[in-house]
């Protein structure tokens, strides 16, 4: 009996210290000033786009992100097949990203104060398959 309870109480003691783990990391993963690209999301897969294509395109808006919305948050990042331009060639490929956005106290650009962005597009373009990933347009469509 007494093996049986030193087994439930080390069992349950792993349990909460996996939970306690969890916990913290995704505190320490989630960035106040900005997104942060570990949560980035690929819906659906990620033809016509490798992962890395994609992570490199959300790196991109992060560093955009964070040089010119100061005071606004990014809470989600994803990327879906759907919903935008979506196309790769050798010369020229388009890859739509989503964004759930926060902003603060002050107009940035498009985006007024105080407003939750459900899904704010972001089109990135690059001119061949060696380039880097460019910022043509962005907006919301409620």
């Amino acid at each position: 009996m007494k093996k049986q309870r030193k087994i439930v109480i080390a069992v349950s003691g792993l349990i909460i210290a996996v939970i306690i783990v969890f916990i913290i990391q995704n505190i320490v993963n989630t960035s106040k000033g900005g997104v942060c690209i570990e949560e980035g999301r690929i819906v659906n897969g990620s033809a016509p786009f490798t992962s890395l294509e994609v992570k490199e395109a959300m790196s991109e808006l992060k560093s955009i992100f964070e040089k010119s919305y100061a005071g606004c948050s990014i809470s989600d990042m994803w990327y879906t097949q759907t919903g935008g331009e979506n196309y790769k060639t050798a010369s020229d490929s388009k890859i739509t990203l989503h964004t759930k956005i926060i902003t603060g106290n002050k107009k940035i650009g498009k985006m007024n104060r105080n407003t939750t962005y459900n899904d704010w597009k972001w089109i990135f373009q690059k001119k061949d398959e060696n380039g880097k990933w460019q910022l043509i347009s962005d907006g919301y469509t409620p």
